[in-house]
C-alpha cells in the first residue's frame, strides 16, 4: 500500500472539512440599510452597526415607548439590550437568500469538487502487494 499519498489526500480531506464549517456558520446582511420602523416589523435577524464602531448582531429589535431594544435569543433566554437611537449608525436586515447559497450551495460544490477530486485520483493510484 502506498502511504505518503494516502497521508497527503486526508490533509486536503481536513483542509475542506474546515472549509465546510467555516461557511454553515455565514450570514450575509443586505447592504441597503433599513430603517428602525422597518427592521422592528420584519422581525427578523440584525446587525446594528454604531457610530463608535461596534456592530451588534440581534435575532430582532422591539421598539417599546421610544425606546428601541435589540433581543438576542440564547437557548430559551431572550437577552435584551437597550440601543440608543443617537448612537445607531445604520441598520441591515439578514439576506436570507444569500446565507442560503453560502451555508448549502457552496458546501456542495466543495463536497462535489472533493468527490471528483478522488475518484479521479483513485482511478491512477495503484495499489501494490
Amino acid at each position: 500500500i502506498v502511504m505518503k499519498p494516502i497521508k497527503e489526500h486526508l490533509k486536503v480531506i481536513a483542509f475542506l472539512f474546515a472549509t465546510l464549517i467555516l461557511f454553515q456558520g455565514c450570514t450575509v446582511y443586505q447592504s441597503v440599510p433599513i430603517t428602525i420602523e422597518e427592521a422592528s416589523k420584519s422581525n427578523s435577524m440584525v446587525r446594528v452597526k454604531t457610530f463608535n464602531k461596534e456592530s451588534l448582531k440581534f435575532d430582532r429589535i422591539e421598539v417599546v415607548n421610544n425606546k428601541i431594544y435589540g433581543i438576542k435569543i440564547n437557548k430559551s433566554e431572550e437577552d435584551i439590550t437597550q440601543i440608543e437611537k443617537d448612537n445607531i449608525e445604520k441598520i441591515q436586515l439578514k439576506d436570507k437568500t444569500m446565507s442560503t447559497i453560502l451555508s448549502v450551495a457552496i458546501p456542495v460544490v466543495i463536497t462535489g469538487g472533493m468527490l471528483i477530486f478522488f475518484v479521479k485520483e483513485s482511478s491512477e493510484v495503484s495499489i501494490s502487494y
